[in-house]
């Protein structure tokens, strides 16, 4: 009888173990799954027709402030046929009155994300309030259903409704004869390419008038790997999976990461930047060196400089991407580093 009961426990025991291994080893096996697939990572769905579908309660969105507040905002419709629409932000203020212009354009790898994202919304009601400017924020088309230029053409036609005054807000309110174009991460790369293009339709603009662009943690890459890409651990945000396939997912067809949306200062770099520098306009770029994309950050900055672009760099130590528009400290830092930059402009 004693050898039956022991005989039953060590069966128990063995099957514990067992038990407990093969449990172990499923959550391994489904952490190194989740981590080296980015579709599982970023929550969105690969269609069979080349779209995704991202999973809703990972992408939450928030609706226009209509109350008292750092600032009032409303969505207005840009382009029905494209289904583009702008979030307008209006400081809080006694007579708001020939308030500076911020076109802005969020981030999100140009393949996720919204203006009306929480973080986004709440940095931009804090850029209305702290520098005193009309904000214009645009819900531009995503790839993979819209690849690029399709994000850079809808920023640019933002511009030309911002110069139509075709919102009351801005005609009311809004001084266009001083625009600043800004944008973080994939935005900043929108913010820089738009740039380049809207420096070549000055006149077509007028009397719109950029004074220049703010590039937050902008969003490019190439194929030579960077040191900042290979050393950073995938804990500090932006592991490559994820960079990689939003690239290949918003890139025109067949074109790969040398392509010059992607990076800015292949083959020398675009020409389009001369008129830019002969405008006066000022590039600010701010970053940080816990970032993954840190380095062809500061290789645009180093290449504006040297071709005598006005260029204005804010690097700083630690941090992670997206720091700038998520944690309070970082954005009061951003704000008051813009400020400075376009001080003749801002209050």
């Amino acid at each position: 009888m004693e050898a039956i009961k022991n005989s039953t426990k060590l069966l128990i025991f063995f099957f514990l173990i067992t038990f407990l291994a093969l449990k172990i080893q499923s959550q391994t096996l489904n952490q190194t799954n989740s981590t080296n697939d980015p579709y599982k990572l970023l929550h969105i769905i690969h269609n069979p027709n080349g779209t995704i579908t991202r999973i809703k309660e990972f992408y939450p969105t928030v609706p226009p402030n209509t109350s008292l507040s750092l600032a009032y905002s409303k969505d207005v419709s840009l382009n029905p046929k494209k289904k583009t629409w702008v979030r307008v932000y209006l400081p809080n203020r006694p007579e708001p009155i020939n308030l500076p212009i911020i076109v802005y354009a969020h981030g999100g790898g140009f393949i996720l994300l919204s203006t009306a994202t929480p973080n986004f919304d709440s940095f931009l009601s804090n850029t209305a309030s702290q520098l005193t400017v009309l904000v214009v924020s645009i819900e531009y088309r995503l790839a993979p259903e819209h690849r690029l230029p399709a994000a850079y053409d809808d920023v640019l036609e933002a511009l030309h409704w911002v110069k139509a005054k075709k919102d009351n807000w801005v005609k009311k309110y809004g001084d266009i004869s001083k625009c600043i174009l800004m944008g973080e991460s994939a935005g900043g790369n929108i913010a820089y390419t738009v740039g380049l293009r809207a420096s070549h339709l000055i006149n077509k603009l007028k009397p719109l008038d950029i004074r220049g662009l703010v590039l937050i943690q902008p969003f490019f890459g190439g194929i030579n790997r960077t040191q900042s890409e290979i050393s950073l651990p995938d804990s500090s945000g932006l592991p490559l999976a994820i960079t990689d396939l939003m690239w290949n997912l918003s890139l025109p067809l067949g074109a790969n990461r040398n392509h010059q949306y992607c990076n800015p200062i292949i083959k020398n770099g675009s020409k389009k930047f001369k008129i830019m520098k002969e405008l006066g306009w000022r590039v600010a770029i701010a970053g940080c060196d816990g970032d993954r994309l840190f380095d062809k950050q500061v290789e645009l900055y180093k290449y504006l400089k040297k071709q005598r672009v006005n260029v204005i760099g804010n690097f700083s130590k630690g941090d992670y991407h997206g720091v700038f528009v998520t944690e309070p400290a970082k954005i009061k830092m951003v704000l008051e580093f813009i400020r400075n930059v376009f001080s003749s402009y801002l209050s």
